[in-house]
């Protein structure tokens, strides 16, 4: 008796992009899973030959897809997206994200948090995106004309950068801003500390994405929107098991719900005593200040405080206090204004021996060895 061949599935996808790889990782998790046994092919770019491939998966913005789709393989093929309305529209069926529902979440956590006056920020170079688009649209329905939009930061120019400063210096006390995503967030982080802004007490943030490269380079940890991108992997192939059972059925499109939201420091909840110990965190990050500090300004215990910044912040007091001073020194380090040992002393670090320990341990780098290889503002993290 001769044994049915493997089936053998193309993967038309970028290894190197964040979201392919998560997509690529569905994929697998739901191959194992459902014990199908597939050989699974990864290619960068159409290939010249389709022979013995049993079904494609492939992004809906692949270069030369309107080539291919003008004579198709013959075996069946899903689509994958970051947009509803990215690529070739005849490209079909598709997974894709849901950009309203992840903005719906930001928006409204926001809400929750009693932010009633709300903005949005994104990119130049973002302007072409069909996924920030869609974010930005929807961001408009949900939040209503008087939401203002801002596009342009650090990395497009110094005249977009001068302009979203001066636009988040005009912003009233406890705005919310959805950043189109967590690069985007990360680099509104920044200019609020340019323009005199507290985050969050003045201006929360909360990104799309939960972006692990941009958290990790954040002055603050982000809260974020997790966009399903394993769980598109899993619906697409799930959707491509299908077709390959049944070729002449064409399901319809699916857009894919978040996950959730991951709260952080930049917008998370937070009762009054959490509130008063930032604002004297923040008032009081030059000095050498102790948590039993904080404790003892805002008039409870030390245990009832840790308690409460862990429900809240998932940080302990200590934590919080060191990141604040990292943040800080991380800015005055990439100005190259000050020496090294004033701005320990400014960002209440003992001493300057103290805060290159804390930079190694922290960064894996000196203070010194940080602010040489600091990335320029252009550096894109999409």
């Amino acid at each position: 008796m001769r044994s049915r061949r493997t089936r053998s599935v193309l993967l038309i996808l970028d290894s190197s992009m964040p979201f392919h790889r998560d997509v690529m990782r569905g994929i697998g998790a739901f191959v194992h899973a459902s014990e199908l046994g597939w050989h699974i092919r990864v290619a960068r770019k159409i290939p010249a030959s389709f022979e013995r491939i049993d079904g494609i998966i492939a992004d809906v913005e692949t270069p030369g897809l309107e080539q291919l789709m003008e004579s198709p393989p013959a075996c069946p093929m899903v689509f994958i997206g970051s947009a509803e309305s990215a690529g070739l529209s005849k490209a079909r069926p598709r997974v894709c994200a849901n950009n309203a529902a992840m903005v719906e979440l930001a928006v409204n956590h926001l809400r929750e948090n009693g932010l009633t006056s709300l903005a949005c920020f994104s990119l130049v170079r973002y302007q072409s995106m069909p996924w920030a688009r869609e974010r930005i649209e929807a961001f408009r329905v949900m939040a209503g004309a008087s939401a203002g939009v801002q596009i342009g930061g650090l990395s497009d120019s110094r005249q977009h950068e001068e302009r979203a400063v001066e636009w988040l210096r005009s912003l009233p006390p406890r705005t919310g801003v959805v950043a189109v995503n967590d690069s985007t967030a990360r680099e509104l982080l920044q200019m609020c500390a340019a323009a005199g802004r507290s985050v969050p007490r003045d201006i929360a943030v909360v990104g799309i994405d939960n972006d692990p490269l941009a958290a990790a380079l954040s002055p603050l940890t982000i809260s974020s929107v997790m966009q399903a991108s394993e769980e598109i992997g899993r619906k697409a192939c799930d959707m491509l098991r299908r077709r390959m059972v049944r070729p002449d059925e064409m399901p319809a499109d699916l857009a894919v719900a978040p996950q959730g939201l991951q709260l952080a420091a930049t917008s998370s909840k937070s009762s009054a005593l959490v509130r008063g110990a930032m604002d004297f965190i923040e008032a009081q990050l030059g000095r050498c200040i102790k948590a039993q500090q904080v404790a003892d300004y805002m008039g409870v215990s030390r245990a009832t405080l840790e308690r409460t910044f862990l429900s809240q912040l998932g940080v302990t007091v200590h934590d919080e206090l060191l990141n604040r001073r990292i943040a800080q020194a991380k800015l005055l380090l990439q100005r190259r204004e000050l020496s090294t040992a004033e701005i320990a002393r400014q960002c209440g670090f003992r001493t300057q021996q103290y805060m290159h320990v804390v930079f190694k341990r922290e960064l894996g780098m000196s203070p010194v060895e940080f602010a040489q290889s600091a990335a320029p503002a252009s550096l894109e993290f999409a």
